[in-house]
Protein backbone atom coordinates (compact mmCIF):
# COMPACT_ATOMS: atom_id res chain seq x y z
CA UNK A 1 0.00 0.00 0.00
CA UNK A 2 1.03 3.60 -0.40
CA UNK A 3 2.68 5.18 2.61
CA UNK A 4 1.09 8.48 1.60
CA UNK A 5 -2.28 7.22 2.77
CA UNK A 6 -1.31 7.35 6.43
CA UNK A 7 0.07 10.87 6.01
CA UNK A 8 -3.20 11.97 4.45
CA UNK A 9 -5.12 10.47 7.34
CA UNK A 10 -3.23 12.47 9.94
CA UNK A 11 -4.12 15.73 8.25
CA UNK A 12 -7.72 14.69 7.75
CA UNK A 13 -8.13 13.59 11.34
CA UNK A 14 -7.56 17.15 12.52
CA UNK A 15 -9.82 18.57 9.84
CA UNK A 16 -12.55 16.13 10.79
CA UNK A 17 -12.51 17.19 14.44
CA UNK A 18 -12.83 20.83 13.40
CA UNK A 19 -15.77 19.84 11.20
CA UNK A 20 -17.61 18.03 14.01
CA UNK A 21 -21.23 18.75 14.68
CA UNK A 22 -23.52 16.61 12.62
CA UNK A 23 -26.74 17.44 10.90
CA UNK A 24 -27.99 15.42 13.86
CA UNK A 25 -25.80 17.56 16.18
CA UNK A 26 -26.24 15.87 19.53
CA UNK A 27 -25.81 12.47 17.88
CA UNK A 28 -22.24 13.19 16.86
CA UNK A 29 -20.80 11.87 20.12
CA UNK A 30 -17.08 11.20 20.38
CA UNK A 31 -14.66 12.05 17.60
CA UNK A 32 -11.66 9.74 17.37
CA UNK A 33 -8.31 9.68 15.55
CA UNK A 34 -8.04 7.39 12.53
CA UNK A 35 -6.10 4.74 14.44
CA UNK A 36 -8.76 4.54 17.17
CA UNK A 37 -11.59 4.31 14.59
CA UNK A 38 -9.68 1.55 12.80
CA UNK A 39 -9.16 -0.34 16.06
CA UNK A 40 -12.89 -0.26 16.86
CA UNK A 41 -13.76 -1.47 13.35
CA UNK A 42 -11.18 -4.25 13.59
CA UNK A 43 -12.78 -5.40 16.83
CA UNK A 44 -16.18 -5.56 15.10
CA UNK A 45 -14.70 -7.57 12.21
CA UNK A 46 -13.33 -10.41 14.33
CA UNK A 47 -10.78 -12.89 12.98
CA UNK A 48 -11.56 -11.95 9.38
CA UNK A 49 -9.12 -9.03 9.49
CA UNK A 50 -6.24 -10.85 11.19
CA UNK A 51 -3.05 -10.02 9.29
CA UNK A 52 -4.90 -7.47 7.17
CA UNK A 53 -5.27 -4.65 9.68
CA UNK A 54 -2.75 -2.27 8.07
CA UNK A 55 -4.39 -2.51 4.66
CA UNK A 56 -7.86 -1.68 5.94
CA UNK A 57 -6.58 1.13 8.16
CA UNK A 58 -4.99 2.61 5.04
CA UNK A 59 -8.26 2.18 3.11
CA UNK A 60 -10.11 3.97 5.93
CA UNK A 61 -7.55 6.79 6.00
CA UNK A 62 -7.52 7.21 2.23
CA UNK A 63 -11.32 7.36 1.98
CA UNK A 64 -11.64 9.88 4.81
CA UNK A 65 -8.87 12.02 3.31
CA UNK A 66 -10.77 12.20 -0.01
CA UNK A 67 -14.23 12.84 1.44
CA UNK A 68 -15.85 16.29 1.67
CA UNK A 69 -17.87 15.10 4.68
CA UNK A 70 -15.50 15.85 7.55
CA UNK A 71 -16.09 14.02 10.81
CA UNK A 72 -14.87 10.87 12.54
CA UNK A 73 -17.54 9.65 14.95
CA UNK A 74 -16.68 6.57 16.98
CA UNK A 75 -17.94 3.40 15.26
CA UNK A 76 -19.53 2.21 18.50
CA UNK A 77 -21.55 5.44 18.62
CA UNK A 78 -22.57 5.07 14.96
CA UNK A 79 -23.75 1.47 15.30
CA UNK A 80 -24.87 1.36 18.92
CA UNK A 81 -25.18 4.90 20.22
CA UNK A 82 -28.20 7.02 21.10
CA UNK A 83 -28.83 8.59 17.70
CA UNK A 84 -31.91 10.82 17.22
CA UNK A 85 -34.33 9.72 14.54
CA UNK A 86 -34.27 11.51 11.21
CA UNK A 87 -33.14 11.21 7.63
CA UNK A 88 -30.57 12.88 5.44
CA UNK A 89 -29.71 12.95 1.76
CA UNK A 90 -25.98 12.45 1.21
CA UNK A 91 -24.66 13.76 -2.09
CA UNK A 92 -21.33 14.69 -3.59
CA UNK A 93 -18.50 13.04 -5.45
CA UNK A 94 -15.45 10.96 -4.74
CA UNK A 95 -12.16 10.84 -6.67
CA UNK A 96 -11.19 7.56 -8.31
CA UNK A 97 -7.56 6.71 -9.20
CA UNK A 98 -6.78 10.43 -9.21
CA UNK A 99 -8.19 10.45 -12.75
CA UNK A 100 -11.90 11.25 -12.47
CA UNK A 101 -14.65 12.13 -10.01
CA UNK A 102 -17.61 9.83 -9.55
CA UNK A 103 -20.96 10.83 -8.04
CA UNK A 104 -22.30 9.52 -4.76
CA UNK A 105 -25.89 9.94 -3.63
CA UNK A 106 -28.12 8.11 -1.18
CA UNK A 107 -30.68 8.58 1.57
CA UNK A 108 -29.80 7.51 5.10
CA UNK A 109 -32.48 7.28 7.77
CA UNK A 110 -32.40 6.56 11.50
CA UNK A 111 -35.61 4.95 12.73
CA UNK A 112 -36.52 2.60 15.55
CA UNK A 113 -32.94 2.36 16.78
CA UNK A 114 -31.66 1.13 13.40
CA UNK A 115 -30.39 2.50 10.11
CA UNK A 116 -31.97 2.39 6.67
CA UNK A 117 -30.02 3.26 3.51
CA UNK A 118 -31.79 3.79 0.20
CA UNK A 119 -30.35 4.06 -3.32
CA UNK A 120 -32.42 4.47 -6.48
CA UNK A 121 -30.84 4.06 -9.91
CA UNK A 122 -32.81 5.00 -13.02
CA UNK A 123 -31.80 3.50 -16.37
CA UNK A 124 -32.61 4.38 -19.95
CA UNK A 125 -33.24 1.18 -21.93
CA UNK A 126 -30.94 0.53 -24.89
CA UNK A 127 -32.39 1.93 -28.10
CA UNK A 128 -32.54 -0.62 -30.90
CA UNK A 129 -30.77 -3.39 -28.97
CA UNK A 130 -31.90 -6.80 -30.15
CA UNK A 131 -30.40 -8.89 -27.34
CA UNK A 132 -29.32 -8.62 -23.72
CA UNK A 133 -26.17 -10.39 -22.56
CA UNK A 134 -26.84 -11.77 -19.09
CA UNK A 135 -24.48 -13.27 -16.49
CA UNK A 136 -26.47 -16.40 -15.65
CA UNK A 137 -29.84 -18.18 -15.93
CA UNK A 138 -31.47 -16.12 -13.19
CA UNK A 139 -34.22 -14.76 -15.44
CA UNK A 140 -35.20 -18.12 -16.88
CA UNK A 141 -38.14 -18.43 -14.49
CA UNK A 142 -39.50 -15.04 -15.51
CA UNK A 143 -38.78 -15.40 -19.22
CA UNK A 144 -39.22 -19.14 -19.71
CA UNK A 145 -37.95 -20.31 -23.07
CA UNK A 146 -37.33 -16.76 -24.23
CA UNK A 147 -33.67 -16.90 -23.20
CA UNK A 148 -30.57 -18.93 -23.97
CA UNK A 149 -29.00 -20.47 -20.89
CA UNK A 150 -25.81 -22.54 -21.22
CA UNK A 151 -22.55 -22.74 -19.29
CA UNK A 152 -21.11 -21.54 -15.98
CA UNK A 153 -22.64 -18.42 -14.39
CA UNK A 154 -20.22 -15.49 -14.37
CA UNK A 155 -20.21 -15.25 -10.56
CA UNK A 156 -19.04 -18.88 -10.30
CA UNK A 157 -16.43 -18.85 -13.06
CA UNK A 158 -12.82 -19.53 -12.08
CA UNK A 159 -11.73 -16.32 -13.82
CA UNK A 160 -11.37 -13.04 -11.94
CA UNK A 161 -12.68 -11.26 -15.01
CA UNK A 162 -16.04 -9.63 -14.28
CA UNK A 163 -17.11 -10.67 -17.80
CA UNK A 164 -15.54 -14.13 -18.17
CA UNK A 165 -17.68 -15.31 -21.09
CA UNK A 166 -18.01 -18.68 -19.37
CA UNK A 167 -21.39 -19.40 -20.90
CA UNK A 168 -24.12 -18.14 -23.17
CA UNK A 169 -26.88 -16.29 -21.35
CA UNK A 170 -28.96 -14.07 -23.61
CA UNK A 171 -32.51 -12.81 -23.95
CA UNK A 172 -34.29 -10.55 -26.39
CA UNK A 173 -34.21 -6.95 -25.17
CA UNK A 174 -37.97 -6.69 -24.83
CA UNK A 175 -39.62 -4.32 -22.33
CA UNK A 176 -40.69 -7.40 -20.34
CA UNK A 177 -37.11 -8.73 -20.18
CA UNK A 178 -35.72 -5.36 -19.12
CA UNK A 179 -38.33 -4.97 -16.38
CA UNK A 180 -37.61 -8.50 -15.18
CA UNK A 181 -33.89 -7.71 -15.08
CA UNK A 182 -34.41 -4.53 -13.04
CA UNK A 183 -36.80 -6.32 -10.68
CA UNK A 184 -34.17 -9.00 -10.08
CA UNK A 185 -31.48 -6.42 -9.43
CA UNK A 186 -33.77 -4.57 -7.01
CA UNK A 187 -34.54 -7.68 -4.97
CA UNK A 188 -31.15 -9.39 -4.98
CA UNK A 189 -28.29 -6.85 -5.20
CA UNK A 190 -29.15 -5.33 -1.81
CA UNK A 191 -29.01 -8.88 -0.45
CA UNK A 192 -25.20 -8.85 -0.40
CA UNK A 193 -25.20 -5.71 1.73
CA UNK A 194 -27.91 -6.94 4.10
CA UNK A 195 -26.29 -10.39 4.37
CA UNK A 196 -23.01 -8.87 5.49
CA UNK A 197 -24.59 -6.34 7.85
CA UNK A 198 -26.40 -9.21 9.58
CA UNK A 199 -23.24 -11.34 9.71
CA UNK A 200 -21.49 -8.62 11.72
CA UNK A 201 -24.53 -7.83 13.84
CA UNK A 202 -24.88 -4.29 12.49
CA UNK A 203 -28.27 -2.53 12.75
CA UNK A 204 -28.54 -1.37 9.14
CA UNK A 205 -30.80 -2.39 6.26
CA UNK A 206 -30.22 -1.50 2.62
CA UNK A 207 -32.88 -0.90 -0.03
CA UNK A 208 -31.66 -0.63 -3.64
CA UNK A 209 -34.21 0.18 -6.33
CA UNK A 210 -33.46 -0.07 -10.06
CA UNK A 211 -36.17 1.57 -12.20
CA UNK A 212 -36.79 2.67 -15.75
CA UNK A 213 -36.07 6.35 -16.25
CA UNK A 214 -39.56 6.95 -17.66
CA UNK A 215 -41.13 5.41 -14.58
CA UNK A 216 -38.99 7.56 -12.29
CA UNK A 217 -39.97 10.72 -14.17
CA UNK A 218 -43.64 9.79 -14.33
CA UNK A 219 -43.82 9.10 -10.60
CA UNK A 220 -41.51 12.00 -9.65
CA UNK A 221 -39.22 9.63 -7.76
CA UNK A 222 -36.01 10.73 -6.08
CA UNK A 223 -33.15 9.40 -8.23
CA UNK A 224 -29.58 8.99 -7.03
CA UNK A 225 -28.02 8.00 -10.34
CA UNK A 226 -29.42 8.15 -13.89
CA UNK A 227 -27.51 6.15 -16.50
CA UNK A 228 -28.06 4.16 -19.71
CA UNK A 229 -28.61 0.42 -19.55
CA UNK A 230 -25.96 -1.24 -21.73
CA UNK A 231 -27.10 -4.54 -23.28
CA UNK A 232 -23.66 -6.18 -22.88
CA UNK A 233 -21.05 -6.98 -20.25
CA UNK A 234 -17.84 -4.93 -20.02
CA UNK A 235 -15.90 -2.73 -17.63
CA UNK A 236 -16.95 0.89 -17.73
CA UNK A 237 -17.36 3.43 -14.91
CA UNK A 238 -20.54 2.96 -12.91
CA UNK A 239 -21.72 6.46 -13.80
CA UNK A 240 -21.51 5.82 -17.56
CA UNK A 241 -23.82 2.76 -17.67
CA UNK A 242 -25.29 -0.16 -15.80
CA UNK A 243 -24.58 -3.30 -17.83
CA UNK A 244 -27.00 -6.19 -18.34
CA UNK A 245 -24.08 -8.66 -18.30
CA UNK A 246 -22.81 -7.68 -14.84
CA UNK A 247 -23.34 -10.34 -12.21
CA UNK A 248 -25.13 -9.56 -8.96
CA UNK A 249 -21.85 -9.44 -6.96
CA UNK A 250 -20.38 -6.94 -9.46
CA UNK A 251 -23.52 -4.80 -9.22
CA UNK A 252 -23.22 -4.86 -5.42
CA UNK A 253 -19.69 -3.47 -5.86
CA UNK A 254 -20.86 -0.76 -8.27
CA UNK A 255 -23.61 0.39 -5.91
CA UNK A 256 -20.83 0.70 -3.34
CA UNK A 257 -19.44 3.51 -5.49
CA UNK A 258 -22.84 5.25 -5.48
CA UNK A 259 -22.56 5.01 -1.67
CA UNK A 260 -19.19 6.76 -1.80
CA UNK A 261 -16.83 3.79 -1.46
CA UNK A 262 -13.60 3.54 -3.43
CA UNK A 263 -12.00 0.62 -5.24
CA UNK A 264 -9.56 -1.39 -3.13
CA UNK A 265 -7.18 -2.56 -5.83
CA UNK A 266 -3.99 -1.25 -7.35
CA UNK A 267 -4.79 1.86 -9.38
CA UNK A 268 -3.31 0.76 -12.70
CA UNK A 269 -4.38 -2.88 -12.58
CA UNK A 270 -7.15 -3.42 -15.06
CA UNK A 271 -6.12 -0.24 -16.91
CA UNK A 272 -2.66 -0.96 -18.26
CA UNK A 273 -3.89 -4.53 -18.84
CA UNK A 274 -7.50 -5.55 -18.70
CA UNK A 275 -7.48 -8.31 -16.06
CA UNK A 276 -7.04 -9.49 -13.48
CA UNK A 277 -7.33 -6.49 -11.20
CA UNK A 278 -4.96 -6.74 -8.24
CA UNK A 279 -6.55 -6.12 -4.81
CA UNK A 280 -4.48 -4.41 -2.14
CA UNK A 281 -2.77 -7.07 0.03
CA UNK A 282 -5.57 -8.54 2.14
CA UNK A 283 -8.40 -6.82 0.25
CA UNK A 284 -9.24 -9.99 -1.66
CA UNK A 285 -11.79 -10.64 1.12
CA UNK A 286 -13.57 -7.36 0.36
CA UNK A 287 -16.45 -6.66 -2.04
CA UNK A 288 -14.66 -3.44 -3.02
CA UNK A 289 -11.38 -5.29 -3.58
CA UNK A 290 -12.55 -8.38 -5.47
CA UNK A 291 -15.99 -7.55 -6.76
CA UNK A 292 -16.97 -10.59 -8.78
CA UNK A 293 -16.82 -13.25 -6.08
CA UNK A 294 -20.06 -14.12 -4.27
CA UNK A 295 -18.24 -14.79 -1.02
CA UNK A 296 -16.36 -11.48 -0.66
CA UNK A 297 -17.67 -9.23 2.12
CA UNK A 298 -18.75 -5.73 2.96
CA UNK A 299 -16.96 -5.21 6.24
CA UNK A 300 -17.92 -3.05 9.24
CA UNK A 301 -15.48 -0.52 7.70
CA UNK A 302 -17.71 -0.15 4.62
CA UNK A 303 -20.95 0.20 6.57
CA UNK A 304 -19.27 2.77 8.84
CA UNK A 305 -18.05 4.84 5.88
CA UNK A 306 -21.60 4.97 4.48
CA UNK A 307 -23.30 5.84 7.79
CA UNK A 308 -20.75 8.24 9.29
CA UNK A 309 -21.69 11.04 6.89
CA UNK A 310 -25.04 11.32 8.69
CA UNK A 311 -23.08 12.82 11.60
CA UNK A 312 -21.06 15.35 9.61
CA UNK A 313 -21.84 18.96 8.84
CA UNK A 314 -22.98 19.67 5.32
CA UNK A 315 -19.83 20.26 3.27
CA UNK A 316 -19.10 23.87 2.39
CA UNK A 317 -17.87 22.56 -0.95
CA UNK A 318 -18.48 19.39 -2.94
CA UNK A 319 -14.75 19.35 -3.75
CA UNK A 320 -13.50 16.38 -1.71
CA UNK A 321 -10.10 18.04 -1.40
CA UNK A 322 -11.45 21.39 -0.14
CA UNK A 323 -10.46 20.66 3.46
CA UNK A 324 -7.15 18.96 2.73
CA UNK A 325 -4.98 22.08 2.93
CA UNK A 326 -5.27 24.38 5.92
Amino acid sequence: MLAALSLGAAGCGGAAREGAGAAGGAAAGRELPIAAVAAELEGMSGALLEGREATFQDILADTIAKDAYLCLPAPRDVFGGEVPEGERRIAGMMPHYGLFFGPMSYLVRRRGGAWEVEVRIAVEPPAGAGWLELPDCGLSGALGGAMACRGTPYARAASTDACPGSGEFTARATPAAIRALLARWSSEVEGYWNRDARAFGLPVRYDFDFVLADDARGRALRVDLAVPLSPTCGRTPYFSAMRAGWSLPVLAHEVGHVLGLLDEYEALSGIVRCYPKTPFPGAEISRMGLSMREQTRLLPLHHYLVLRRFFCREPASMDPYAGAIR
